[in-house]
Parts: structure tokens; sequence; C-alpha cells
């Protein structure tokens, strides 16, 4: 018998959308019946009148119940805004859980399908605090969430009922399974009340199989240069993405001496730009991939990441990442064997200083090299494969 599994994303774009599109479309070529059920095609950023409910949702918990001082995202209106799926999750031998922020209530399928196989793949924190997608070293998800620092004091109650609904109804999935891409989520979850006692795989998320071919497209026009940074965000004035600090990092380090230049790709790149420093707002895939293959180098300097995507999709066209010590990203250097990781501005520097003046003939082995490890770990058939494992 075909084995139905049912991916579900709020959305089928961003991070747990792509890794959702990615692993269904991969299943699908393998056996499987596998559909990805998501609200939204795009984020809601990009396209607020796709959902105006969902909009309104994100819009209050942003801007009128998030403490101003606390830069990364959370969700705690937004839950209760979620459609019913019962009709979709009835058919489903498996029940694949991404994103569900706005798109499945945990209340509704704990009530409805307490014994139904359900495999929830961790893409940040949420699923275990109470309403944020970081912490940002915050351990009170381990205790209960009281007075959350994350929002505004008169919404704090609601975030500690937001935790105890989430322990208590995954609590009373029977058949559940739990995957984060990184050891450092999966020890985050383990430390919360809501996943402590459960097993938590860990399986790397899978990047575009286009990544691992050859490229689509010609790059945007860009000068020629002799070393070429990048940074990819979504939005690259995000405060979270933290892509200034990268930016004063490349340009102390640069100075006047060489034609080194960094590539901005998101949105809000206009507000970096210099003489060195260059925006090609958000690009797609396919033209991505000849701006990665003309790269030396990615810098990741997120103030809080679990495992992104774009360093997987750096790597299988041979580009190496700098990454900030925080979250997932120092072990998926590890992982592909080459990289870098900084704790501070100067050692960032430092870092881009060295590599800067490696010698060019020794790149192309590199890259060689790490286009294997990442095809081995990233690749959308080797994930797979492993969460087959995790299905039976």
């Amino acid at each position: 018998m075909t084995l139905r599994v049912l991916h579900l994303s709020f959305s089928s774009a961003g991070g747990a959308g792509s890794v959702a599109k990615i692993l269904s479309n991969q299943q699908k070529l393998v056996g499987y019946d596998s559909e990805l059920l998501s609200v939204i095609e795009e984020n809601l950023r990009a396209a607020p009148l796709s959902s105006v409910v969902h909009t309104l949702a994100a819009g209050i918990d942003e801007y009128v119940v998030k403490n101003r001082n606390f830069p990364a995202p959370i969700s705690l209106v937004r839950d209760h805004v979620s459609p019913s799926l019962a009709e979709k999750l009835e058919s489903a031998d498996i029940v694949h859980l991404h994103g569900i922020n706005g798109a499945l209530s945990l209340e509704e399928l704990a009530k409805n399908w307490p014994n139904k196989k359900i495999i929830w793949t961790l893409h940040d924190m949420n699923p275990f605090t109470g309403t944020c997608h970081y912490s940002l070293g915050c351990q009170k998800f381990a205790a209960g969430c009281e007075r959350c620092p994350a929002v505004k004091r008169a919404f704090q109650g609601m975030v500690t009922d937001s935790l105890s609904s989430k322990i208590r109804n995954v609590s009373a999935l029977a058949n559940l399974a739990v995957v984060a891409p990184s050891t450092w989520l999966a020890k985050q979850a383990s430390a919360s009340q809501v996943f402590h006692g459960h097993e938590i795989h860990v399986i790397a998320n899978p990047a575009d199989p286009s990544y691992f071919g050859a490229p689509q497209d010609s790059p945007p026009q860009i000068a020629a240069a002799n070393y070429t940074a990048v940074v990819v965000a979504k939005n690259l004035v995000d405060p979270v993405k933290n892509v200034k600090a990268a930016v004063d990092a490349f340009l102390s380090t640069v100075g006047d001496s060489t034609s080194a230049q960094l590539l901005l790709v998101g949105e809000g790149g206009k507000a970096f730009e210099s003489s060195r420093v260059h925006s090609l707002g958000p690009l797609p895939a396919k033209t991505l991939i000849p701006v990665l293959d003309s790269a030396d180098v990615l810098i990741v300097s997120s103030l809080a990441e679990n495992a992104p995507l774009v360093i997987a999709e750096a790597a299988a066209r041979g580009v190496k990442s700098i990454v900030a010590n925080v979250g997932g990203m120092p072990e998926m250097v590890e992982l592909l064997g080459q990289g870098e990781v900084f704790d501070s501005p100067d050692q960032l520097s430092n870092i881009l200083s060295r590599d800067m003046i490696a010698p060019h003939n020794s790149r192309k082995k590199a890259r060689a090299s790490l286009e294997k490890n990442a095809s081995k770990s990233f690749s959308p058939q080797a994930v797979a494969a492993k969460y087959a494992k995790v299905y039976t």
C-alpha cells in the first residue's frame, strides 16, 4: 500500500515551507503519496493580502503584544486563527508538521487524532516556548515562561497559558516523533517542558535540488573582484539577521588596497550600499546560483538561527560559510568540513583578513570537496532516506 504523507506548513515559502516542499517532492519520486498543505504560498511580509486575517493577527503580535526591545519574532494571537483541516488530515497515514503557526491548532490535533502517526520537524524554538521563535538566551521555557521578556506585561499570562496548552496537547499525542535539524535545537527542545522525555531525532534540512546541478541563469551584472563575500537574507534589515555587523566587519577589513566586494541578496539591502557593498535585491534560486558560483565566502552574522538552508545551498555550490557562534550553525560548518565560526565582529574581521590572502590555486580543490560533503548531508535524497526510517 502506498504511504500517504501530508506535510503541513503555514506557508509553502520561507524556511519551513521550503523544507516541506523539497522533502515532499523527493518523497513523490520514490513512491510516496506525498502532499504539501499550506495556507498561503508566499510569506505575509511579501504578500499581506494573501490572508488578511493572518496578517492582522501577525501585526497584533508584532506591534501590540511583543515587547519592542525583543528583536526575535513571536506567535501568540496568530495561533488562534488556524483554519480547520479535518478533512485533509483524516486521509493521511502520516501527518508531518513543519511551521504550524496559523495553520493548525494543536488542541484540534490532540482532540481528534491523538493516535495518528505524527512527525514534527522543529524549525525554530516556538513549538516548545510560550510565544517566541528564538528565546535569545532566555531559558524560561524550561520552567513555565513566567514573566516572559518577549511580550508586554499585560500579555505575560497569555504566554504561560500558551505553553501550558502546548504541554497538555503534545502529551496527548501517543504516536509523535520529533525531529530537529540540528543538535543545538534538539538539546533546547529536550530541556523544555513540552518535549521533555521525548526522543528527538536529528536530521539535517534538505537543500533545494537545483543547487546541486549546473547553473541555470546568468549572474547579475557586477564588477569583477579578487574576493567576493555574500550575505543572503529574506529581510536584510531584520535586526535578528544582524547584517550591519557583517557589513561593518567587511568594510573595516578591506580598506582601500583591494577590489574585494560584498554582495547583499534580499530585501532592504539598499540601506547598506557603498563602493564596496552592492545590493542585488531578492533573487530566485536560478539567479542566486551563479552569484554563489562567483563567491568566495558566505557570511551569516545572525543573532539567532537554527540551521539556515542558505549555508547548505552555498556549500552545494562550493562556497564555505563564516557564521556567528549561535544556534545550529557551528555544527553545520563542522559537518561540511569547511568554514569558520566567530564570536565577535573583531573575530569576523580577522577571519576575513586571513581568507582574503589565501592562495587562489587551493580554492578550486576545496570547493569540490565542499560540494561533495554538501551532497552527502543535505541533498534531498540523503535527507528523505533518513526520514523514511523515522516514518516506520
